[in-house]
């Protein structure tokens, strides 16, 4: 009477659990700055992601979700802005003053700027 009609066996009754989408890219905890709760026509909770880059006007995604939902998109997006950096980085030098060897500076030593040792 070992055999049975019915299969018994919970562990293929349930459903194998999806895996959560991972935030690799970003290099600093989210600030509360970053989002925007509003409302959308259902009255539903949904936020909005601000992003500011230097040079470029602040602008606003969503609407998302959740929080992490939009740190999702984030960090999609920073993947790819990450891309265009590393890939402008390769142009650097045609924009920055030219590398002189220090023993080429007629006796001039090398400046060193750093910003606690500027202030006052």
């Amino acid at each position: 009477m070992a055999a049975s009609l019915i299969d018994t066996d919970k562990s293929k009754a349930v459903a194998p659990r999806k895996e959560r989408e991972r935030i690799e890219i970003m290099e600093v905890q989210p600030q509360q700055e970053w989002f925007r709760r509003s409302r959308d026509q259902f009255g539903r909770s949904v936020w909005f992601v601000r992003v500011h880059v230097t040079g470029l006007r602040i602008r606003r995604y969503g609407p998302f979700p959740t929080k992490h939902r939009g740190l999702l998109f984030l960090d999609h997006m920073l993947n790819e802005v990450a891309d265009a950096l590393s890939s402008a980085e390769f142009d650097l030098e045609r924009y920055q003053v030219p590398r002189r060897r220090f023993g080429l500076r007629a006796g001039h030593y090398p400046v060193v700027e750093d910003e606690l040792c500027s202030q006052r």
